[in-house]
């Protein structure tokens, strides 16, 4: 039974960030650039999030038909790691590649440099709510069992953990089908001949896609062949070393025995589709593995139900919101779980995000960023994507360090002081 009347040996916060991948990085930089007094907890021992975790590449989209539509520190962050030589900001179609071991190094320095306090190995359990205030939260750690106050809280855990912990209203992939996007373990080889093989750019767009000989020759064989996606494949800053997205497994993010079930067939496919790999083309017969992520890739698992839901309609013919907050541009992009096949629909612009999305119905101090915001399953398949997730944690760290300045419920705040303040950090709304 948790003991609430247990305090941590760490200050009372008044914003605490509830997850270290994109969101939750550029939330809490947001936050103390702002002024408040800003903790960020992570589970694992490096920020990133798929992004470094899972090694899911690239960073995409900061352009929309060469037109910038995500800036301020998200960019600040994306312009560092290329001044630290792990990334490359020059495709037009603002696509960004870049080093895994960089961005962690590049995290971690943009969040302590801007005063928050960074708290790894930290994984949280449960919280304490008082009508529509989360007052605490529950966080298990080598120290043991602790609770962390704050006056408000930003769930950027990209499951919505602490929205169910406390529990506000959420939807789960698709409710009626019971299904979700599948699961991927991305890997590296090095050793591929890189200059022989097939070049994975269009040309006209710089934007990466599917490898179609490799898809079609691994359709046409008779040998088992594990399920597989695309596959995508993209060269890195290292020569003859590639980054493959491939793999996938139908399950759920959020059962501990789905996850355990996926990482390990995962990792069987993922040897095996190797195999064929080195038997069946000549540019990668002396390819290794150089690694795969820490964890199985995840698409899809809760958003929340908030005070505005966004729609396929409001991505395919944008709405100009009255509390626009960021932008998006990515395609809808929804995986099959149970075939090769995805459902994948162009979007021709950038479109709005309104503030309203971020407010999980009831909450009074709770926000969220990232994947899980308030929107419909294909909606989502668009937003998901780090650019984008940067943006809302940059809009909803700016929020809560309002919101703690002025103590407002999250939904009473001014929008226009909130927009001002994201166009004076740089943000593009």
């Amino acid at each position: 039974m948790i003991n609430y009347d247990r305090r941590c040996d760490v200050a009372e916060y008044d914003i605490a960030v509830c997850g270290g991948g994109p969101a939750g990085i550029i939330a809490a930089v947001a936050a103390a650039r702002n002024g408040a007094k800003t903790i960020l907890i992570e589970r694992y021992g490096f920020l990133g999030g798929m992004a470094t975790l899972s090694l899911v590449s690239p960073i995409s989209v900061f352009n929309k038909k060469g037109k910038r539509i995500i800036a301020g520190i998200p960019l600040e962050f994306a312009e560092e790691m290329e001044r630290l030589g792990g990334a490359d900001t020059s495709f037009p179609s603002g696509n960004i590649h870049f080093d895994p071991e960089i961005y962690k190094l590049a995290a971690q320095r943009m969040v302590l440099g801007s005063g928050a306090t960074l708290l790894l190995h930290s994984y949280i359990t449960d919280c304490k709510r008082e009508d529509g205030r989360v007052t605490c939260i529950t966080l298990e750690n080598k120290s043991g069992r602790q609770t962390l106050e704050a006056g408000y809280f930003i769930d950027c855990t990209g499951d919505a953990d602490l929205v169910k912990y406390a529990g506000f209203p959420f939807r789960i992939g698709d409710e009626e089908r019971r299904e979700l996007q599948p699961m991927t373990l991305w890997f590296r080889l090095g050793g591929v001949d890189t200059d022989r093989l097939e070049n994975m750019e269009m040309r006209e767009s710089n934007r990466r896609h599917v490898n179609m000989r490799v898809r079609e020759k691994l359709l046409s064989l008779d040998k088992d062949v594990p399920k597989f996606g695309g596959p995508w494949m993209l060269t890195t800053f290292r020569r003859g070393e590639v980054s493959i997205n491939m793999s996938r497994f139908a399950g759920d993010g959020t059962d501990v025995l789905s996850l355990t079930e996926a990482e390990c067939r995962l990792r069987e496919d993922v040897f095996r589709l190797v195999a064929l790999l080195k038997e069946n083309f000549e540019e990668f017969k002396n390819c290794y593995i150089i690694d795969t992520g820490t964890q199985a890739g995840i698409r899809e698992t809760r958003r929340i139900d908030g005070l505005y839901e966004m729609t396929a309609d409001d991505i395919l013919s944008p709405k100009d919101f009255p509390d626009t907050i960021a932008k998006g541009g990515h395609p809808i992009d929804i995986h099959k779980p149970d075939s090769r096949e995805q459902d994948l629909r162009r979007v021709d612009e950038g479109y709005n995000i309104p503030y309203r999305t971020l407010i999980p119905k009831g909450s009074e101090n709770l926000l969220v960023a990232g994947r899980t915001i308030s929107a419909t399953r294909e909606a989502i398949a668009s937003i998901r994507v780090q650019a984008t997730c940067m943006a809302l944690g940059q809009a909803a760290g700016t929020a809560a360090a309002i919101c703690a300045e002025k103590n407002l419920p999250v939904d009473k705040i001014n929008i226009a002081e909130l927009q001002k303040a994201l166009k004076t950090q740089g943000a593009i709304i």
